[in-house]
């Protein structure tokens, strides 16, 4: 005898097929286009949820002079390594690269 309460694995995929569908449908369209047309990332998630996150972000890191902190640590003024922001770029951003060309386009 077979119990009808408990989900199967077959009626669960279906749905599952169905809510991607509809979740592609509904972001590749308008949002998925948009990301991939500035060179973003787009992560599909679980339950339809999408992540978008700019790959500039790679060459971002702390300065290592200050530790992150913008001064130095000897009389507080602002760090000559990364003026004072405390970040510096490992690499030139590409966008830069390619006449200003970026998310603000």
């Amino acid at each position: 005898m077979q119990d009808h309460n408990l989900p199967t694995s077959r009626s669960r995929g279906w749905f599952d097929r169905l809510r991607y569908r509809v979740g592609e449908w509904l972001f590749a369209a308008d949002e998925d286009a948009r990301a991939t047309e500035r060179g973003w990332e787009v992560r599909r998630g679980a339950r339809g949820t999408r992540g978008y996150r700019d790959p500039r972000w790679n060459t971002v890191h702390a300065c290592a002079s200050c530790g992150g902190h913008g001064l130095t640590l000897t009389d507080g003024a602002a760090c000559p390594a990364c003026a004072g922001t405390g970040v510096v770029r490992s690499a030139p951003a590409v966008a830069a690269a390619e006449g200003g060309k970026g998310a603000r386009s």
